[in-house]
């Protein structure tokens, strides 16, 4: 008996003190050339005795047999500013890489001593204003984020949510539509599931944060590169898989059931692979018999893949691809249907589909000069159908004598094939001067067919809103970027963008022009201009009107030219430390050239863009206008002795006028948003974490159609009063959102148990009025109440 409880005191002490080790590894580049550096040194902060390496010939560094943990790496280079990267955590289930890029100084002395430590430093260096970098650990530490990039950024300034149900998001008063997605460089395809023609957003996203890398967020003043955007910009890059290692990681929790695989084709080449599938939980559990969701199951998978093949003399070839298809039937008879923005009576069933690859090629002319070139092919489709539904009593009677009837009322089959040509051109031309110039063509090919049932009495016939089959419609842009660095203080950014669209010849030119002043190695000024512009969602320019005379259609939204806005901003920037962030903008943007209606009324394209359906409306004009204005505050405190926490403030105002000529509010003018999230982790030692995170936002209430309670009670149906269109807001927005996870690293993989819990006071935060005519009342309809959300993930 004393020799097995000596053997059990063994293992159990074994195991609380097993030190288990994984590597970092990455490589260190030039930031405007983008070509490795050699001789970089790479040294592991307060380690003792010191830890250090050197980049090899191709900027590769490799730090082996590290306890996990996190740790800070400083990594200089003669010439260049310092780069400290702090708090990166390993773990045993999967190994650490990383990319560097370093700064060259634009004047060289021996009294210069600058650390780049700013966490948010954005990866475009053409950036001078409203832009910030995130990470992917950014998407899962904070709490309400859900892995989801489009959540994770509505805890920024000047950024915020539509609504609990879907994920798009309000720049600075703007429309959701006005967001622009990026991936690998190229336009993409709106990247969530259930995506309506012409949003950004979605319930589920599709964009799988553990393919991500290090990416960009912009808001207001982007850089040239960017076109065809209002509001901001994703700028989102895939991570390479491990090439040295085969990995995996398995994963169950909001996003679906996923499995993924990464790692070396072969060990005496550099190229890699990986790639990741989901598949929705709830689906699976309707399979096995679970009813969870009342009937309307939401139905969804999604795969992402990325392939890198370096080569000796044509440089580095990757192939890179995503796709999901989605689908719900929301039924009358189901116990959860009234949950969905549906009509009363009705039978919905929505799909859509999104299919993406692209190729890109990397060269280096030589160490200043490269060309980035990429081609992409997709497909994106909605499909929706609503029927009238009503019980009949069969005649002769049988045992169930009541059968259900079902009669169209709407149906919608929208498709889009989008391939696209870029290429861009950057030389560094000195320290002090960098040069880009890109250019790009997109060929479209749509189907749009929407109608619905206007006559009762004549079921058969159908108005169509659209009824189009295109191909060909090309859009071309080109651009270019200069950089000067007047000095190490006085930075320049300015450029040119231009895009044409040849269906209706509309086009753009678009200024850009951003400074940063360094009054010291802790703070800065900046200021940036841009003018902007953005095409109209494609099915707009087809939308048909009807002849009721003779029944033919013209088009009346055809010569629509591009929506337009300058851009203003003046930002300060202050580190009260290496790891305490202050920073303030204050912006205004005109917005023009906006469609509103031909005939006098309150409707303005800034107003959609936030639901699963997007307005069809005809005989638009460019004559509209609007404008916000307001200020952004951040501080923070980046994740340091395990420890962060963040506040974010807005104040804003968002107006417009339709071609009533009468301003009104936005529907996204919410008027304030406040973030306040923070976390903290224990490590019980190097086998064991808990982390523990909770965000709390307060901000303003939505905006919605005012209904005259009067009018309704008297015509039996909901009746709105559009004088007031947008003037009133609902009671203010409250939700607390909480994270707890566990963390366990073993020899040979690493896992993590995680309980999510959105607004945990289940606070009634209101969506949106409705009438009750059985009642003669109006309802509040409430936003997402209490929603646990449990999350398991193993590396090995």
């Amino acid at each position: 008996m004393k020799t097995l409880l000596l053997l059990a005191f063994a293992f159990i002490s074994f195991y609380c003190n097993a030190q288990f080790v994984q590597t970092i590894r990455g490589t260190v580049v030039d930031k405007e050339s983008q070509y490795p550096l050699i001789g970089v040194n790479v040294v592991v902060q307060n380690s003792n005795p010191v830890l250090g390496t050197a980049t090899n010939e191709k900027g590769e560094f490799q730090l082996k047999d590290l306890p996990v943990g996190k740790y800070t790496l400083q990594i200089t280079y003669l010439g260049y500013q310092t780069a400290v990267i702090r708090d990166l955590e390993i773990t045993s289930g999967k190994q650490k890489v990383i990319r560097v890029e370093l700064e060259e100084f634009a004047i060289t002395t021996d009294e210069i001593v600058v650390k780049a430590f700013r966490k948010g430093e954005t990866i475009n260096k053409m950036a001078s204003v409203s832009a910030r970098s995130f990470s992917v650990a950014e998407t899962e530490r904070y709490a309400g984020s859900m892995g989801d990039p489009a959540r994770m950024a509505s805890n920024f300034a000047g950024v915020s949510q539509a609504g609990d149900e879907r994920n798009d998001i309000i720049i600075r008063g703007n429309s959701p539509a006005g967001l622009q997605w990026r991936l690998e460089g190229m336009d993409i395809p709106n990247p969530n599931h259930w995506s309506a023609s012409g949003s950004t957003g979605g319930p589920v996203s599709m964009l799988n944060n553990n393919t991500l890398s290090n990416s960009d967020f912009f808001t207001s003043a982007f850089p040239a590169q960017y076109g065809n955007a209002l509001s901001g910009v994703f700028d989102l890059k895939m991570r390479s898989g491990n090439n040295q290692k085969h990995e995996f990681t398995g994963q169950v929790g909001f996003n679906g059931f996923e499995f993924m695989a990464e790692g070396p084709f072969s060990k005496n080449y550099d190229g890699s692979f990986m790639i990741s599938g989901r598949y929705s939980v709830l689906e699976v559990m309707d399979m096995i018999g679970v009813d969870v969701a009342g009937g309307a199951v939401p139905e969804y998978q999604d795969i992402t893949f990325k392939v890198d093949l370096p080569t000796a003399k044509l440089g580095k070839f990757a192939i890179f691809g995503m796709g999901g298809r989605s689908n719900i039937d929301i039924l009358s008879d189901n116990s959860e249907s009234e949950q969905y923005s549906t009509l009363i009576d009705t039978d919905t069933y929505n799909g859509s589909l999104l299919a993406l690859i692209g190729a890109t090629n990397h060269y280096f002319l030589n160490e200043k000069t490269y060309f980035y070139t990429s081609a992409s092919f997709s497909e994106s489709s909605v499909n929706t159908t609503v029927n009238d539904v009503w019980n009949e009593m069969v005649d002769p009677p049988i045992d169930s004598s009541w059968v259900k009837r079902e009669k169209p009322i709407y149906g919608e089959g929208n498709s889009e094939q989008t391939l696209t040509l870029t290429t861009r051109f950057v030389q560094k031309i000195n320290s002090k001067n960098t040069l880009t110039i890109g250019v790009g063509a997109s060929s479209f090919n749509i189907v749009y067919k929407d109608s619905f049932r206007v006559d009762d009495a004549n079921p058969e016939y159908f108005r169509y809103l659209t009824n189009t089959d295109e191909k060909g419609l090309l859009k071309v842009n080109t651009y270019t970027e200069w950089q000067h660095k007047f000095n190490n203080k006085l930075t320049m950014n300015t450029g040119l963008h231009y895009q044409n669209f040849t269906y209706n010849n509309s086009f753009a030119f678009e200024p850009r022009l951003g400074f940063t002043y360094k009054l010291n190695s802790k703070s800065a000024l900046n200021i940036g201009y841009g003018n902007h512009s953005k095409m109209q969602p494609l099915f707009f320019y087809v939308i048909e009107t009807e002849d009721y005379s003779t029944r033919t259609y013209t088009q009346t939204n055809k010569d629509l030219e591009f929506t337009k806005a300058h851009h203003l901003v003046l930002g300060y920037d202050k580190m009260f430390s290496e790891n305490l962030h202050f920073k303030v903008e204050t912006y205004y943007q005109d917005l023009y050239n906006v469609p509103v209606s031909q005939r006098p009324t309150a409707y303005s394209m800034l107003n959609e863009g936030a639901s699963f359906h997007i307005n069809r409306v005809d005989s638009l004009v460019n004559k509209g206008t609007g404008y916000n204005y307001g200020i952004d505050v951040t501080f923070e405190k980046y994740l340091h002795n395990n420890f962060y926490f963040m506040f974010t403030g807005s104040v804003f105002e968002s107006k417009y006028k339709g071609s009533d000529n009468i301003e009104r509010n936005t529907a996204f003018n919410s008027n304030f948003s406040t973030n306040i999230l923070g976390g903290y982790e224990y490590r019980f030692n190097d086998s064991y974490s808990i982390d523990f995170n909770i965000r709390t936002v307060y901000a303003g209430g939505r905006r919605t159609r005012t209904i005259d309670l009067d009018a309704s009670i008297i015509e039996e149906e909901v009746v709105y009063d559009d004088s007031k269109l947008y003037a009133e807001r609902e009671k203010d927005y409250f939700k607390i959102d909480f994270r707890v996870s566990f963390k366990q690293n073993k020899k040979r993989y690493s896992q993590e148990w995680a309980l999510d819990i959105g607004n945990i006071t289940n606070h009634k935060n209101v969506f949106s009025r409705a009438y009750n005519d059985n009642e003669k009342k109006l309802e509040y309809i409430y936003q997402q109440g209490f929603f646990p959300m449990f999350l398991y993930r193993i590396n090995f």
